[in-house]
């Protein structure tokens, strides 16, 4: 197959339609995972946990956040996830030849714990674009009652996503699939913080139901790692995110939920395995750098990784750099 002028022999590999990873917090790639969950509610893990003078979290946050968004983008990338949804504003970095796509229409606002005007985002939403909110995540009857605050609001309709939803009751799903809205399931982030996650009879209910990683302060791995627990894909993330056709955005793997060997964006390939790299024009070639991240094979990016380590390590202390709870490899391959 030619891509970029470059012959590439994909012979053993299936080629698929790229991932979407329909929610993470892209700045907290690098960030341990932290508490000592079940908590009842995100309110009370985030009270846990946040220590902004403390460390780990106080070491973190010392890296510019462009650094920090660029390595979730990575942690994106090396799973095979062409687009990702960033539930936070949408920052001028993703457009200078990021990682991965990310999705750039929306309106959203955290939750009802840290956002104060819901209604006033809902409505500041472009028109026809999917209004993301955290909600009723959590077990106990506070997170139950979120769905009908938000109806109360007039902001639950067709374009409402749900991320978590794992405190509905059954009166709640009803009101979800009255409405029809969607749902962004994360389901190892809410067995670490919660203990729980949407049930069987939800998740086969036929409300349209995305897959997300959420940040790697409640996830480690990356989106491979959610798909294999799942035992689900991201069929409705496009229609959930109402996003148009990108045709030009595929991988290459040896089998469906295996580490891409080739990721395509936009008819640029953005991550290449060694082996498949050796007929790409010097020139070409010379724009990729090697990456390697523990339990994932080493490939190479579009990305001056060297430069994006020394970057990264300047502000962690000489700390390793992991990369949602996994070590990153130095450009020969050793941890």
């Amino acid at each position: 197959m030619t891509v970029e002028d470059a012959e590439l022999d994909l012979s053993g590999l299936q080629i698929l339609p790229g991932l979407i990873n329909a929610h993470d917090h892209l700045e907290f790639a690098l960030f341990p995972r932290l508490g000592t969950g079940p908590y009842p509610n995100a309110t009370a893990w985030a009270r846990d946990i946040y220590y902004p003078d403390r460390d780990p979290v106080r070491r973190h946050l010392q890296v510019p956040k462009p650094i920090r968004l660029v390595w979730g983008g990575l942690r994106n990338l090396l799973a095979g996830v062409t687009t990702v949804s960033h539930h936070d504003p949408y920052h001028p970095v993703f457009d200078s030849e990021f990682p991965v796509r990310v999705v750039s229409e929306y309106g959203w606002a955290h939750s009802f714990a840290f956002t104060n005007d819901v209604r006033e985002c809902f409505d500041a939403t472009p028109p026809g674009a999917p209004f993301l909110i955290h909600l009723a995540e959590g077990t106990d009857s506070s997170a139950a009652e979120e769905i009908f605050r938000l109806h109360e609001l007039g902001a639950l309709t067709d374009r409402t996503v749900l991320v978590h939803a794992v405190g509905l009751t059954p009166e709640g799903w009803d009101l979800v699939r009255r409405a029809g809205a969607a749902v962004i399931w994360c389901p190892r982030s809410n067995l670490f913080t919660l203990g729980r996650t949407l049930s069987r009879e939800v998740i086969e209910s036929g409300i349209p139901i995305a897959l997300g990683t959420d940040s790697s302060l409640t996830t480690e791995g990356d989106f491979l790692d959610e798909l294999r627990f799942a035992g689900a894909d991201a069929t409705d993330a496009a229609r959930i995110l109402r996003l148009p056709p990108r045709p030009d955005d595929w991988i290459a793997v040896p089998a469906p939920g295996a580490p891409p060997e080739l990721v395509v964006i936009g008819g640029s390939i953005r991550l290449i395995s060694p082996a498949l790299s050796e007929p790409l024009p010097p020139g070409l070639r010379s724009a990729f750098t090697p990456l390697g991240v523990e339990a994932r094979p080493r490939v190479l990016v579009r990305w001056n990784i060297p430069q994006l380590l020394e970057d990264t390590r300047r502000y962690l202390d000489q700390e390793p750099v992991r990369l949602a709870g996994r070590e990153v490899r130095g450009a020969d391959g050793r941890l």
